[in-house]
Parts: structure tokens; C-alpha cells; sequence
């Protein structure tokens, strides 16, 4: 591995890591109703959005993933987050997530983002399996996720309790022998 962290670009996209100053953006996605609906965490103020800073860090730190900040080329508008989280080396496999503000939805972002970081996962982190788990409710994601060539595994039925109710979760996985990086 590197020991510098991962600095990404696409045609419109710079991918960096997420840094302490970026807390204010991470608590306004954290917070947004329309991001959180489909996520298992909220902030409801700056200094809880601390633990998610923790958690990024952390990951860094500990090698278990990795995390960017999506954002514009000349870096000035910070969309969102893509995530290589739950590393498991002995077996060449992570999970991945993402979200991004509203107004920035349905232009592309998101795929072309993650193409990138995925093409770093298995070149650079020597992945074999990107898995993802998404609640069956958010077609949005499971869009995203099949466009960019993962294939669905199964439902974890009832498996996680969010707003006072069971869940499903389905799981999507792309492998590197399908993905042609």
C-alpha cells in the first residue's frame, strides 16, 4: 500500500481524502432528510458529526478502507462521499458506500466516482469482491449499482431495525474478473 493516501481525479471529478475542515459538509449530508433516508446514521448537530470524522480517520489510520471527499476538479464544491470500508485482506474483499447531495443527483456523479475508486480497489488494494448493501426501498441506489455491473445475491429479510421497524437489505456484489479493470 501507499503511504500517502489516494488522490483520485475523473474527467469532473477530484477524490480526495476526507479532511477535519470538511466536518461542515459531512454534518450538512448527515443531516439532509433526503440523504439519510436510506442511511442507518443522522447528525442531528457539528460536534456529533465528530464520530463520523472519527470513523474515516480511523479507517485510514487502522487500514481497514478507505474513504474520499467527491468533489469538483479545482476542488471547490464538495458533492459527497465514496467509501472502500470493512476491509478484509485475508480474503480480498470490501464494502462499499456512497452519497451525494440532492441537487447534485442523476448527473453522473456517483458512478463515475466509484468506477474510479473500484479501479483503484482492485488494482492498487488487490480486491477480488466490492459488495454493497442497500435497503430494498432505494431503486435509486440499486440503479447505480447494476450500471455499474453488480449483480444481485440475495435479501437479508428483516435484518436491521431503522425509525422503530425491521428493514431489508439486499446484497450486490461486483467481482474483478467481471469488471475487466
Amino acid at each position: 500500500m501507499q503511504n500517502s493516501f489516494p488522490v483520485l481525479q475523473t474527467e469532473r471529478l477530484l477524490l480526495r481524502e476526507i479532511l477535519q475542515e470538511d466536518i461542515h459538509d459531512i454534518f450538512k449530508g448527515f443531516s439532509h432528510p433526503d440523504v439519510i433516508k436510506y442511511f442507518g446514521i443522522s447528525f442531528h448537530t457539528l460536534e456529533a458529526t465528530q464520530e463520523q470524522m472519527d470513523w474515516y480517520a480511523n479507517m485510514i489510520k487502522n487500514d481497514t478502507g478507505r474513504c474520499w471527499a467527491i468533489c469538483s476538479l479545482d476542488n471547490n464544491i464538495f458533492y459527497g462521499v465514496c467509501t472502500l470500508n470493512f476491509w478484509k485482506k485475508e480474503h480480498r474483499k470490501v464494502e462499499t458506500g456512497y452519497w451525494i447531495f440532492p441537487e447534485y443527483w442523476g448527473k453522473g456523479i456517483v458512478p463515475e466516482a466509484l468506477n474510479k475508486i473500484f479501479e483503484y480497489g482492485f488494482n492498487e488494494m488487490d480486491l477480488h469482491r466490492i459488495a454493497a448493501e442497500v435497503e430494498d426501498n432505494n431503486p435509486a441506489s440499486i440503479a447505480v449499482l447494476k450500471k455499474l455491473g453488480f449483480v444481485y445475491e440475495g435479501t437479508l429479510k428483516e435484518c436491521e431495525i431503522k425509525e422503530g421497524r425491521f428493514i431489508n437489505l439486499e446484497i450486490y456484489a461486483l467481482l474483478k474478473k467481471d469488471k475487466n479493470v
